[in-house]
């Protein structure tokens, strides 16, 4: 997944001492950033006429800058539609609650430290990253939205993953990803994970998916396997007692 920022800051120092800190996370936490640097407003809008402003993740504005202000930025921002993530930037704590105006998610003081601005973007990646699995393959970082995996299963160092219409391998171990699944993931054996949403039918020892095609339930695995099916077959249903 690539996180797209955009940075509002008219201190030649303050906008590469922030540039550097973002590439520093986006090493630490494998995660891809594209960021584009804007030295006002007048700036970014000149330069983003008729662009989707919602593409960007988040913007780091500068609360202080010439003619146009960050929290004016934010306003026009908020007026024209966009709804993701704004951080502020500034040298002085009473600029903070204005924030609140515009729903920014924070403020940080500057120069910006690499703790707070970690935990920002912690919680924008797991924000971004909550409806889909992220494939990391020697070529390229791949999406893939968790309705739409069938099973995850292990092949020596690697894992398959079986979408409805694609297949990936990622170098890494069955158990690292179970620790990360949603709740609709079970695993059914020791080399294999389903999605409980594409399960067409339990027969036996054997599992049925939406795609027809079979996996076999280990038989330690079998208890759990079905009393978890059933709690997810009725999971709308207050009455239900498993």
């Amino acid at each position: 997944m690539k996180i797209k920022i955009a940075i509002l800051e008219d201190e030649t120092l303050a906008a590469k001492d922030l540039k550097c800190k973002l590439s520093e996370w986006s090493t630490h936490r494998n995660f891809e950033i594209e960021l584009s640097e804007y030295c006002s407003g007048e700036d970014f809008w000149i330069q983003n006429t008729g662009v989707d402003l919602n593409s960007y993740a988040v913007f780091f504005l500068d609360i202080q800058m010439n003619k146009i202000s960050g929290l004016e930025v934010a306003q026009k921002l908020r007026k024209d539609g966009y709804l993701n993530h704004i951080i502020f930037l500034t040298s002085f704590r009473e600029y903070v609650f204005r924030g609140y105006e515009v729903h920014a998610m924070n403020y940080l003081l500057k120069p910006v430290k690499i703790e707070p601005l970690f935990r920002c973007l912690d919680e924008i990646a797991a924000f971004l990253s909550a409806d889909s699995y992220f494939c990391k393959t020697k070529q390229e970082l791949v999406r893939i939205p968790y309705k739409d995996i069938l099973t995850f299963s292990s092949n020596l160092h690697y894992v398959d993953i079986l979408t409805l219409s694609d297949h990936f391998c990622q170098y890494t171990t069955l158990n690292s990803i179970a620790s990360s699944l949603p709740q609709e993931f079970i695993r059914i054996h020791r080399s294999c994970i389903v999605n409980m949403a594409h399960i067409y039918k339990i027969s036996g020892s054997k599992i049925i998916l939406s795609n027809h095609m079979t996996a076999q339930i280990g038989r330690t695995y079998s208890k759990d396997v079905i009393a978890a099916f059933a709690r997810y077959s009725t999971r709308f249903d207050e009455k239900r007692r498993f």
